[in-house]
């Protein structure tokens, strides 16, 4: 790389998944309506993944950036970001069938049988409250408690899955969220945004699909170390979140966030 990255916004690019009406709805009832969004940009120059620190450095003090934000641009200008927190995000799984798992009832995540329109009621438990969030069901408490037999449905290297933390991050929600009573709509959420996300391949040999994108998650903060995005939150809860996913093939990333507010948006 010889020069700073440029990046520019890709406006009539539309999040088509996310911004459909049946997920808008199962956000609003979420608390994450106006605080998750995806936007999308485009690079001057050939991606160099050895270089993942300073390329997203670039892009978070980009102007063409700072301006699409949901945050003050100038503030975000003003306080100039210094430094990133970057982690590497695999992501590999290429079927909604990694879920399929959760719809046995014997592994006590939903209850036995379906509903008129085929949909899977969650199973409810006892009252608990684990990382800042009451959990009243059982998808919860496999997603949140490690100490529950739920947990051990899906092993480390499976929850570290990009799908798996977008799933977590949807079922959990916002700060008011209200919980689904079955699980269809955040499978189907998931679906919808992680398609919204990423590239996928045929590889040429298997002629399998394969996830051509890279994910990372992100954090900018200033010289003070204090982070400036996503908006941080006093509350033990890890509501915000950010990941930029970049396509090497057509130099385009996407900025999937969740910016928690202090508000219930309608």
């Amino acid at each position: 790389m010889t020069s700073k990255y440029s990046f520019y916004h890709l406006p009539n690019k539309e999040a088509t998944g996310l911004n459909s009406k049946e997920i808008q709805e199962y956000i609003l009832k979420w608390s994450m309506k106006k605080c998750l969004s995806i936007a999308y940009y485009a690079f001057n120059q050939e991606f160099c993944e050895e270089n993942i620190d300073l390329f997203i450095l670039d892009f978070f003090q980009d102007s063409n950036v700072a301006k699409t934000l949901q945050i003050d641009p100038d503030t975000f200008l003003e306080d100039k970001v210094a430094k990133v927190k970057i982690e590497e995000v695999p992501c590999t799984v290429t079927s909604m069938a990694f879920f399929d798992r959760l719809l046995d009832s014997q592994n006590n995540v939903v209850c036995n049988g379906q509903d008129k329109e085929d949909n899977h009621l969650i199973r409810l438990c006892m009252e608990d409250y684990k990382h800042g969030i009451y959990i009243t069901n059982n998808l919860k408490m496999m997603l949140l408690d490690d100490e529950c037999e739920e947990y051990a449905l899906y092993d480390r290297e499976e929850r570290a899955e990009f799908i798996f933390r977008l799933f977590k991050h949807l079922v959990v929600g916002g700060i008011w969220c209200q919980d689904d009573t079955i699980i269809e709509p955040y499978l189907d959420a998931t679906k919808s945004i992680y398609k919204d996300l990423l590239a996928v391949e045929k590889m040429s040999d298997s002629k399998q699909p394969s996830v051509a994108s890279r994910v990372y998650r992100v954090v900018a903060l200033n010289s003070n170390n204090t982070v400036i995005f996503p908006k941080a939150h006093t509350e033990s809860a890890d509501y915000s979140f950010a990941y930029l996913t970049v396509y090497p093939k057509t130099r385009t990333v996407a900025l999937l966030v969740h910016n928690v507010g202090s508000t219930i948006y309608v």
